[in-house]
């Protein structure tokens, strides 16, 4: 298009090269998808124990003991964290690079340059990212059971400030702990590409 005072051709308009990072919107919004598929897990899981409790003949009371303490922490890992953990890291090391809320959200996890990531990496990602999640369990259980609750509430409060040093990074726009280990970053599916 000329311009109108000398009559020449104008240079396109130039735009300044988008910002890999994403808004603190989509990123809540990729976790809130995300805790709902979680949040259909736990309740099936719940379901399936309302079903077979009564079948299994276990009995709501049980005396706690460092054995039958370890066996809860055990059972409690593989059926909700284990679970998690493999969720969070098959769906990002597919093709798409992204979880079920990540794609909702226009997301997708990459290595530093924009590329796809590592499954290593993205498997330290996430055993990083549910690290919070496991010590809040941990700690939950004690104090259910009403053993070592001073090293309970120590785990909530450990559980607490790792989900923390997840979280207020990426609200920010930059890369929590979980990524900063593992030498990845979220971001927006059209700039994945993009040197941060």
């Amino acid at each position: 298009m000329p311009d109108r005072l000398t009559g020449m051709p104008s240079a396109p308009p130039t735009r300044a090269p988008a910002s890999w990072r994403p808004s603190p919107r989509a990123r809540v919004g990729s976790w809130l998808a995300d805790w709902a598929v979680v949040g259909l897990w736990l309740g099936v899981l719940t379901i399936a124990g309302l079903v077979l409790r009564p079948a299994l003949g276990l009995s709501a009371t049980f005396t706690v003991s460092p054995g039958s303490l370890l066996a809860s922490d055990i059972a409690i890992t593989l059926a909700t964290v284990v679970p998690y953990v493999c969720y969070l890291a098959l769906t990002e090391s597919s093709s798409r690079q992204a979880t079920l809320g990540k794609r909702w959200a226009g997301l997708v996890v990459t290595a530093l340059d924009g590329g796809p990531p590592s499954r290593s990496a993205i498997w330290l990602r996430n055993v990083v990212k549910a690290l919070p999640w496991q010590l809040a369990h941990l700690g939950a259980a004690r104090g259910i059971l009403e053993v070592q609750e001073g090293w309970g509430l120590a785990l909530v409060v450990l559980s607490l400030a790792l989900a923390v040093l997840c979280a207020a990074p990426a609200l920010a726009g930059g890369r929590g702990i979980h990524d900063r280990a593992a030498g990845t970053r979220v971001a927006r599916v059209a700039t994945a590409g993009a040197a941060p």
